[in-house]
């Protein structure tokens, strides 16, 4: 329940952000999107990757890539 806690917490907290830097516009964008970029490219090289290139062949792996 203490994690769920938290969890919810940080849901309010990150809906507090949002709803203060909305009348920022163009400028919390601007750190927004790259921040956010970053992290699905994160996720894509570090757990995606060595998952398709685990137990597969060269041209199977070539194929997953693309």
């Amino acid at each position: 329940m203490r994690l769920q806690l938290v969890t919810a917490l940080g849901a309010v907290a990150g809906a507090a952000c949002s709803l203060l830097a909305e009348g920022a516009g163009e400028a919390a964008m601007l750190g927004v999107l790259p921040f956010t970029a970053g992290g699905f490219i994160y996720v894509g090289t570090v757990t995606v990757i060595p998952e398709l290139l685990r137990d597969a062949g060269p041209l199977q792996s070539l194929l997953q890539l693309l």
